[in-house]
């Protein structure tokens, strides 16, 4: 009994010594060429999961470590990494000054391909009935990317914008209800005028649209809109 007593007394006395020991770490990071600070660089301690940031003058802190042999390692983007070792065994803290240097920052090869086909997309009877539909062209404004407005009075299609492109009152855009075209390619005042006010704004319960190039399906009309 009296010697499992002096062991724990023992091993307490050891974490008490171990905890006063702890030492703290202080360093401060630096341009190598301008001198300047690094700020938001990542500082890792032996490779672990202690790890810190540096602040708006470079430094950073480590409270509480053992006094051993640390390895200290920085990482930043457009910088070279470096790992610094630090020998804290004479239970003394630590303050450090160290520097990256610039090098080359690559990013990887990025490969974009088209897709064989637009996919179609749709804005449901939900969507339309919870926006207020002041004309039946207003089902129009529903298309991401398309807005229209009217320059003149009544009688007279509005003009249409799509993508920040002015495609006149429907000159680069397919409109068709129920896969009949609303574009009227003869018309005087403009090749593909499209005119949607004859239709009833509440007899529309879905609106398709898919934006992207020329088909041959619909002319050379870009595929825009379907009611």
């Amino acid at each position: 009994m009296k010697a499992n007593l002096i062991l724990v007394c023992l091993i307490l006395l050891g974490l008490v010594k171990s905890y006063s020991q702890a030492i703290t770490l202080q360093g401060q990071l630096m341009d190598v060429t301008t001198k300047e600070y690094i700020i938001g660089a990542r500082v890792i301690l032996n490779e672990g999961t202690i790890q810190t940031i540096t602040n708006t003058t470079g430094q950073f802190t480590f409270d509480n470590i053992a006094p051993e042999v640390h390895a200290l390692s920085v990482e930043f983007i457009g910088y070279e990494n470096d790992t610094t070792i630090i020998d804290a065994r004479d239970g003394q803290s630590k303050k450090v000054s160290l520097t990256l240097k610039p090098s080359a920052f690559q990013l990887d090869a990025i490969q974009i391909t088209a897709e064989p086909e637009i996919q179609t997309k749709s804005i449901s009877a939900v969507d339309i009935q919870l926006r207020s539909v002041n004309t039946s062209q207003d089902v129009l404004r529903m298309v991401p990317g398309l807005f229209i407005a009217q320059h003149a009075g009544g009688g007279k299609a509005e003009q249409i914008f799509l993508r920040g492109f002015d495609i006149d009152h429907g000159t680069d855009i397919a409109i068709t209800t129920d896969n009949m075209p609303v574009n009227m390619v003869s018309h005087a005042h403009g090749q593909g005028y499209a005119d949607l006010h004859y239709l009833i704004p509440e007899t529309v319960d879905k609106v398709h649209f898919g934006k992207g190039p020329y088909h041959t399906h619909v002319g050379n009309l870009a595929t825009a809109g379907y009611v």
